[in-house]
């Protein structure tokens, strides 16, 4: 039996006007917590105020302007208390040779200033100090935290006396002394990647770092709030109401997405005038990660209100697990400077994902093509993230009919 033409056709109507009526749905529920967000005005702009400042905070402390590898040198303390002139060669060898800013200093100064870490290393030269003896005597004063430059240290003390052994050995055969002889090799520096590198900008880095963290918080506050409006019985009234759960969490996620979006725009924006923080790389790239971060963001919010429980509970959990995320994704400091373990570790944090996405955009100046993986795993997270949340509301909610406190 053949069915009526226009039966099809109706039905296709229906599910047409049903989705376009529960898009209207989701929008008006943002629309309605845009204007609760807005209703507190100081609270608003502090929502944009504060990742501004803590992005400029940490540009400012990061900063080094015009400083690289082959300039950067080694602050380092000279203690001399040889009084027979026998260490004044090596002292005045240490400080012409360009690679310290070196102070000389009696041992009490030089012990105080590494105490507290003013200048992390000294080297004392003692009374008995010869350095045509055989395994001259030295000490190196160094804090704990300044091992590295310790070494460094050594290093260049132990260039400069052989530079002196060489001369006294090859000057009997004409030989030139060395302070004279040049280096035997040409060391050049080559950046890997070579193409399209930039060098490291702390500004960009911090924007996109302390935007990501703040992000995340957002996410925190959006989440506190269901939680809020849960226990004050105003979720109660939105259940009652012809919506689905499912369209009452689609719009709550819309507007914590919207609102992060607009909270990247304007630190961005803020970053590029003040800063000077430009996207040297793929333009689409840095929209989509924008959108794919501002729905991780709606994501986070939505698990903190279906997994925290009560408000106090979520708060105290969740500021933990935001800042264990940031700090072992590179938010705080660039991935590079954190030990290999963590750096392992951090492959499977959404935060590690996003991050590099962010500087290979920014600083970075990566095209689409190769900063795709972050922005693909940057989506898969934020959709586990809801996937998740919503799941869980439904299993909640289905035990609320049980009579079964979830």
């Amino acid at each position: 039996m053949s069915k009526p033409l226009g039966l099809g056709h109706s039905r296709r109507s229906r599910r047409g006007d049903l989705t376009i009526g529960t898009l209207r749905l989701i929008v008006d529920l943002a629309r309605n917590d845009w204007k609760l967000f807005l209703a507190d005005r100081r609270a608003a702009v502090m929502c944009f105020l504060v990742p501004i400042v803590l992005a400029s905070a940490f540009g400012l402390i990061f900063d080094r302007p015009g400083q690289n590898l082959g300039e950067h040198k080694l602050p380092l303390l000279l203690v001399n208390e040889n009084t027979t002139g026998k260490a004044q060669p090596i002292i005045d060898d240490l400080l012409k040779g360009g690679h310290i800013e070196g102070k000389v200093v009696d041992r009490a100064t030089a012990e105080r200033e590494v105490a507290r870490r003013s200048c992390g290393v000294a080297i004392v030269f003692p009374a008995d100090f010869d350095w045509k003896a055989n395994k001259p005597r030295v000490e190196m004063l160094h804090h704990p935290m300044s091992a590295a430059e310790s070494q460094w240290a050594e290093g260049l003390l132990m260039e400069v006396c052989l530079k002196r052994l060489a001369a006294g050995y090859l000057r009997p055969f004409g030989l030139k002394p060395a302070g004279e002889m040049s280096r035997p090799v040409e060391v050049c520096r080559v950046t890997i990647p070579a193409n399209g590198s930039h060098p490291f900008n702390s500004y960009s880095h911090s924007f996109c770092g302390m935007t990501l963290q703040y992000l995340l918080f957002w996410g925190l506050e959006s989440g506190l709030l269901f939680l809020r409006e849960r226990q004050r019985g105003l979720w109660r009234r939105v259940r009652v109401a012809p919506v689905s759960l499912t369209t009452v969490l689609f719009g709550r996620a819309l507007a914590t997405a919207s609102i992060a979006l607009l909270q990247i725009a304007c630190t961005f924006a803020f970053g590029n005038l003040v800063f000077g923080v430009t996207i040297t790389g793929s333009w689409w790239g840095f929209i989509g990660l924008a959108v794919t971060v501002s729905l991780l963001a709606a994501g986070t919010g939505l698990c903190v209100a279906a997994i925290g429980g009560t408000e106090a509970r979520a708060r105290s959990m969740f500021i933990v697990v935001i800042l264990g995320l940031s700090m072992l994704g590179g938010l705080w400091l660039p991935a590079f400077l954190l030990p290999v373990w963590v750096q392992d570790v951090s492959q499977a944090l959404p935060t590690s994902w996003a991050m590099r996405g962010m500087d290979a955009v920014t600083w970075q100046g990566q095209d689409f093509a190769r900063m795709f993986p972050s922005l693909l795993a940057v989506s898969l997270f934020a959709i586990a993230f809801m996937a998740l949340a919503i799941g869980r509301f439904h299993w909640a909610e289905r035990q609320r009919r049980k009579g079964v406190s979830a």
